[in-house]
This record gives C-alpha cells, sequence and structure tokens, in this order.
C-alpha cells in the first residue's frame, strides 16, 4: 500500500468518526465508544465500524432526535428511512440505506428507545493496509475507560 492510500483511509475514518460524534451531539452527552480496529475488505480494502452507545430518550423527545438526525444526515445526502423498534423496549430506528448496506460497505444506523441509544456507521471500503493501520493503532482515540462499564470507553466528544 502506498502512503497516499494509507492517509486517504485515514481520512475516510476521521470524516465518519466525525460525523458520528456530531450526531451523537443532536441526541445528547453520555455516549461510549466501541469502535472496531481496522479490518479488511475487499481485494486491498480497508474499513472500521464505529459504534456508540448512548442515552435513552423518552417517547416525548424521540420525534425531535430523530427529526434532526434526519435533517443532517440528508444534507449529506444519505436519505435515511425511519422505522419502529418492537419488544419490550420499543422505540425508533433511523437507518441508510434502509436495508444491508451500500456497494463499498457503508451503512449507518441510530436506534432510540427509553434505555440506550446505538449510532453504528460502517465506513465505506477504501485502499489501505489493515494491518499497518492497526500496528500503528490508528483510530484508537477513545482511550478513557469508565470504571464500571468493563472494556467500554468514552468517546472524548462528550467528556462523559
Amino acid at each position: 500500500m502506498s502512503a497516499t492510500d494509507q492517509n486517504a483511509a485515514k481520512q475516510v475514518w476521521q470524516a465518519m468518526n466525525t460525523e458520528i460524534e456530531s450526531s451523537q451531539d443532536v441526541v445528547g452527552p453520555g455516549w461510549l465508544a466501541s469502535d472496531t480496529a481496522a479490518r479488511a475488505c475487499g481485494t486491498r480494502g480497508v474499513q472500521w465500524v464505529i459504534n456508540r452507545y448512548g442515552p435513552g430518550t423518552s417517547a416525548a423527545e424521540r420525534a425531535e432526535v430523530l427529526d434532526g438526525l434526519e435533517r443532517r444526515w440528508t444534507a449529506l445526502g444519505w436519505k435515511p428511512v425511519r422505522s419502529a423498534i418492537t419488544g419490550d423496549a420499543p422505540g425508533q430506528r433511523l437507518r441508510y440505506p434502509a436495508t444491508r448496506s451500500l456497494d463499498d460497505g457503508f451503512f449507518v444506523e441510530f436506534g432510540t428507545t427509553e434505555r440506550g441509544s446505538t449510532l453504528q456507521l460502517r465506513t465505506p471500503c477504501t485502499p489501505g493496509d489493515s494491518a499497518a493501520l492497526n500496528a500503528e493503532q490508528y483510530a484508537e482515540r477513545h482511550t478513557d475507560t469508565p470504571p464500571d462499564v468493563p472494556g467500554a470507553t468514552v468517546s472524548p466528544t462528550t467528556g462523559t
């Protein structure tokens, strides 16, 4: 892999991470990060899955949060689709694309109930070397571990 490919892969991660952190801000503070290491995709590509776990939303505030995320994502060219979360903790989901992922592997999804919210984004597959990126521990910026959640880390933008 060329240095240009590695830099392009890092830029994709940075852009997607920035967007997830901005999306977290629409919901509110208190997010935990559980992102994957870089992983191989395609013939010579790399991608990450950005996972965030955050606060729940009441039924009364849920529509406002979903409206805010929908506006934000639509402005990026993503066309999210809403659907219901059923079961013992009903809520709402916002996802782009509506099912599966785009050809490059990209998808973004937000789900929220009274008990908690999740944000998940898989970055597009882009040229890069996952082994080299993981050797330099690229994208492992979430390093503050809360004492009550083994293995979980705090997103630096929220500070909680």
